[in-house]
């Protein structure tokens, strides 16, 4: 979970710095993350490489294992498989289950009998008044500052999993004025799954995400600093999804058939909140160590004339293209070689070639190359990559994972690329270098430490110059972070981050620091928990912010950005009682070096914000 956290850090000031919002998909990851025990004898290579974090070495030694001695009777015969250490077989056994083979067979009259019901609703508020509330000004909002949404999942013993999402956003009406039925935004989707040959069938809302994410990819988990094992992207293909705000996702229908070895999908939508279509096919075949993979989307724009379209609806590239990639993933011995090419429709071209090594069981390895033409176009591609899109960059990344003690590993990485087209805040082609490395000492097995260093070399407009000029800055970034188990029912976490610009052009460097004190205390009988933070922050401007992970309600998703300089602490409070469960959380971020926080119609005439949020949901 940690290091899935660091990830998803790295990918939220990522998504600042070259303009795109992930915030939704990373909500989306977090509540992708299932709890629920799967059986290991039935494990989908899907669900054990993205979810489990298996390797594909141990998933193929797995189902090697099975084919030779039969299923497994216990978790412990995983210590006969190569490849899973004691403490892979400490992470794994609160997820996996083991009992025999065909067990999860497709019965009708399971649907009912085995059916879940969740519904979570959630709303909250900024306490202090925000200048779009009032109503003596010009231009006000015409709603409450409540935010409320809700979600509603109906899981029918997997097989058939429908899910209804709104949501009201602060600000709006709600059942009056221009919004008379209530959120002013609406999702859903109606999932069938391991019915016969189909192997799932979405209507609704889902999105999309094959090979290495060139023509079709939303996967996030795999970046820059994860690590060998996160370096590949996971074609996890077709995921029906209910989103709580207007993401990026498509709104159709989509099929997936196939067997153990090979599978096919078609699909086709439209991208939400755009005039853009999308209409394509995906065929793979997967052996034990060889996988291939060929698809094709072709996108279309509806026509602009029909008056009924608002004017509101933007397309995002032009009309009638396609695209058309294939990749492929082969296991020999302990490497493992990875790619993907694709082609639009005006023959430009994008390639990513990568490659695994466990040079020696305490050392991995692994690089990628990529290049991506500067004027590819994929609109609903998302691969490896510096940029927001992938065109226009080329570049190699190295990374190398050391196991120096079963109480001390270290990670380092390397990216060199070159943007060869204007990008965001950025108006020349660059080169760009990060370089990165950490460590992680397990003191014991309740308390432990994490070091992590990046420096990174980029470049960006001069803002205050009176011509654009290209100003190359050096970034340095620090984080210590000290977890400490004190009892089985109380966590500390301490937390020291520091980040560094310095300007070679104006002899200038910025700075900011981020302190933070975290404390857990949960309890069984009865089932509550508490987590409480206080944090202090000083940078010199909003460009040296810092990032840290916060707790929240569930099926919520919080990195705080912490810029400026202040105190911040929040608190959240969870009760659960058999099929229901409550959560509180509030926050407060005082501000000490200004009185007016924000602009426009989020203006606060105080020096504070203090934010709510209250959640209830049922299991049944």
């Amino acid at each position: 979970m940690d290091n899935l956290i660091d990830e998803l850090e790295n990918l939220l000031e990522q998504s600042e710095e070259n303009g795109y919002d992930y915030a939704e998909e990373l909500q989306e990851q977090m509540e992708n993350l299932s709890y629920n025990q799967h059986n290991i004898n039935d494990l989908l290579y899907e669900y054990a490489i993205t979810t489990l974090r298996m390797t594909p070495y141990q998933y193929y030694q797995l189902q090697l294992y099975i084919e030779q001695y039969g299923p497994l009777v216990t978790l412990y015969e995983l210590a006969a498989i190569p490849g899973f250490s004691d403490e892979d077989m400490e992470r794994l056994r609160h997820r996996l289950t083991v009992s025999g083979r065909g067990n999860t067979k497709f019965q009708w009259r399971d649907l009912l009998r085995k059916s879940r019901h969740t519904l979570w609703l959630r709303y909250g508020r900024v306490l202090e008044r925000q200048a779009g509330y009032d109503t003596t000004r010009p231009t006000h909002y015409a709603g409450t500052p409540g935010h409320v949404c809700f979600r509603y999942i109906w899981n029918m013993n997997d097989h058939i999993v429908l899910k209804i999402a709104g949501e009201k956003d602060p600000g709006e009406q709600f059942f009056k004025g221009k919004q008379p039925y209530g959120f002013d935004f609406y999702a859903g989707s109606l999932c069938f799954k391991n019915i016969g040959l189909v192997k799932e069938a979405v209507v609704g809302d889902y999105r999309l995400n094959y090979g290495q994410g060139l023509a079709l990819g939303s996967a996030l988990l795999s970046g820059r600093g994860g690590g060998p094992d996160a370096l590949r992207r996971f074609g996890t293909g077709i995921r029906a999804v209910a989103p709580c705000n207007e993401g990026d996702f498509l709104r159709g229908v989509a099929l997936r058939m196939g067997n153990q070895q090979w599978k096919g999908s078609l699909f086709g939508g439209r991208s939400f909140g755009t005039l853009d279509n999308h209409y394509g096919a995906d065929l793979s075949w997967q052996r034990a160590l060889f996988r291939v993979g060929l698809r094709a989307v072709c996108h279309t724009l509806t026509d602009t004339t029909q008056e009924k379209l608002s004017h509101k609806i933007a397309s995002s590239f032009i009309p009638n293209g396609f695209n058309v990639s294939a990749d492929y993933q082969v296991l020999i011995k302990h490497i493992i070689l990875f790619g993907e090419v694709g082609v639009d429709q005006n023959g430009k071209i994008a390639a990513l070639q990568g490659a695994n090594f466990s040079m020696t069981p305490t050392t991995k390895m692994g690089v990628l190359v990529r290049h991506y033409d500067r004027d590819f176009h994929a609109p609903l591609g998302k691969a490896f990559g510096a940029a927001s899109t992938n065109r226009g960059e080329s570049g190699v990344y190295l990374t190398l994972e050391q196991i120096f003690s079963r109480r001390v590993t270290a990670n380092a990485y390397f990216d060199y690329y070159h943007l060869t087209a204007p990008s965001y805040r950025c108006d020349a082609p660059v080169a760009c270098l990060v370089l990165g490395i950490s460590a992680n000492c397990q003191f014991s097995r309740n308390s432990q430490l994490d070091v992590r260093y990046t420096l990174t070399y980029k470049s960006e407009n001069l803002t205050d110059a009176h011509y654009r000029v290209i100003n190359t800055y050096n970034r340095h970034k620090l984080r210590v972070l000290w977890v400490n188990t004190l009892h089985p029912n109380v966590r500390l976490k301490t937390g020291i981050e520091g980040r560094f610009n310095h300007y070679p052009r104006s002899r200038l460097t910025y700075s900011g620091i981020l302190l933070y004190q975290d404390f857990a205390w949960s309890i069984k009988k009865p089932d509550i928990s508490l987590h409480l933070r206080m944090a202090f922050f000083d940078t010199d401007r909003y460009d040296e912010r810092l990032y840290a992970y916060e707790d929240d309600v569930y099926y919520a998703f919080t990195i705080g950005s912490y810029y400026y300089k202040g105190i911040r602490g929040y608190i959240v409070l969870r009760y659960k009682y058999k099929w229901l469960s409550v959560w509180l959380r509030v926050s407060r971020t005082e501000y000490l070096d200004r009185k007016v926080i924000s602009s426009g119609l989020n203006q606060i005439d105080r020096p504070h914000k203090t934010e709510v949020r209250a959640q209830i949901m049922f299991s049944l």
